[in-house]
């Protein structure tokens, strides 16, 4: 393996992957949160089929939304 050194990485650049990664999987236990507790209500009968599949792409785009965002803060620390 080689050391971070060879690799041109700087603190700097593994504080932004960091910052990433705790900002990309937050993200994703929300979304997984919200998914969660609407496939609750399906299989409860507390909403169509209609209104989960609505809800989960709501879900699903706000997540992707949020994860773009986080690539952008990325990016720019990494600049």
């Amino acid at each position: 393996m080689r050391d971070e050194r060879e690799q041109g990485w700087t603190p700097a650049i593994r504080k932004a992957d960091s910052e990433y990664v705790d900002d990309a999987l937050g993200i994703e236990d929300e979304y997984e949160s919200e998914l969660a507790a609407v496939q609750v209500k399906l299989t409860r009968l507390e909403v169509s089929p209609y209104e989960y599949a609505a809800r989960r792409a709501e879900i699903a785009a706000r997540a992707y939304l949020r994860l773009a965002e986080a690539h952008r803060r990325f990016v720019a620390r990494n600049s």
